[in-house]
């Protein structure tokens, strides 16, 4: 750790979500535009032609299990700081947790001595090693930004057109057994009147 984290509170390591590497080899930062092969009209807004791209960026970093540490529980943010003991493998810890990150689709901080990531995900992971670094890991880490997006629920209006054809008739409605019934009752009853009619009558 050096003393410039100390006194700045900034870290000049890279460091991915609660990993500190105890050195960053190299950084590769990259940021895009997509821009449009159609012709694009002149006075035009420039967002319709050019759409940024989410950020990469590639870190090559190194972990030990014999780090070079001064008053480091002073910032003990990292899992690989909590224990000290020769027994405490390091490496193994690193690993192990750039791998759960990655595979559970952890969104990330990422800090580096350039500038400062939100929303990362680890893309891939490469770890190269050897009989001559068995207590290193030398690792290669790509991570792009995922862009976030919130939904905002809105109650609509009814439009009118379908409000006017919840109002219109739905046409005859047939008839059930007991108004039918009562139908032939109805007609039983005239044919009575009118036979004692027509018997007044003579008819």
């Amino acid at each position: 750790m050096a003393i410039t984290e100390l006194i700045f509170g900034k870290p000049t390591r890279a460091k991915i979500g609660t990993v500190t590497m105890d050195c960053s080899v190299s950084e590769t930062h990259l940021d895009e535009v997509e821009i449009t092969d159609h012709p694009v009209e002149v006075g035009s807004d420039i967002s319709d032609h050019i759409r940024k791209r989410p950020v990469s960026l590639e870190l090559n970093g190194i972990v030990t299990n014999t780090p070079v540490v001064f008053l480091a529980s002073l910032l003990a943010e990292s899992p690989l700081d909590y224990d000290f003991a020769p027994s405490f493998d390091r490496v193994n810890t690193a690993y192990e947790e750039l791998r759960r990150i990655q595979s559970d689709g952890d969104l990330v901080d990422v800090v580096t001595s350039l500038r400062e990531y939100k929303n990362m995900a680890i893309q891939s992971l490469s770890v190269s090693r050897d009989a001559a670094t068995g207590n290193v890991l030398n690792a290669t880490i790509s991570l792009r930004e995922v862009a976030l997006a919130k939904s905002l629920a809105v109650d609509l209006p009814v439009p009118e057109a379908v409000q006017n054809l919840a109002k219109k008739s739905k046409g005859k409605v047939p008839k059930s057994e007991s108004s039918a019934a009562q139908g032939v009752k109805s007609q039983s009853i005239l044919s009575q009147l009118s036979g004692s009619i027509g018997g007044l009558f003579g008819v």
